[in-house]
């Protein structure tokens, strides 16, 4: 990320990899803080979009997902058991067209 003294919500939102939606929404809530200058520009201190990065981007969900503790919800467990009866049918389906193709 390149030095610079501030950036603006659009230069944050670039910088972060998010929409500038996010970062004004963030700014509201108190959780970026931000200069307002005028009427309209709000500018953020670059430590601040570095802090707002390691805190909120870094683990995003994964942290306790990893817990040895954790539990998957029951719609989590359907969701997978979907996926993997959908994964079975479709091979089974392209083993099925593949042999009638490969048949004389």
């Amino acid at each position: 990320m390149p030095r610079k003294r501030f950036y603006t919500v659009k230069d944050a939102a670039q910088a972060l990899g998010l929409a500038e939606s996010t970062i004004r929404r963030a700014i509201s809530r108190g959780v970026l803080p931000a200069h307002k200058i005028g009427a309209r520009l709000n500018v953020i201190e670059p430590a601040d979009v570095e802090r707002y990065r390691q805190e909120r981007l870094g683990n995003q969900g994964w942290v306790w997902r990893r817990a040895p503790d954790y539990q998957p919800s029951r719609m989590a467990l359907w969701a997978r058991d979907y996926r993997a009866r959908k994964k079975a049918a479709d091979m089974a389906r392209g083993a099925s067209e593949r042999a009638k193709t490969d048949s004389p």
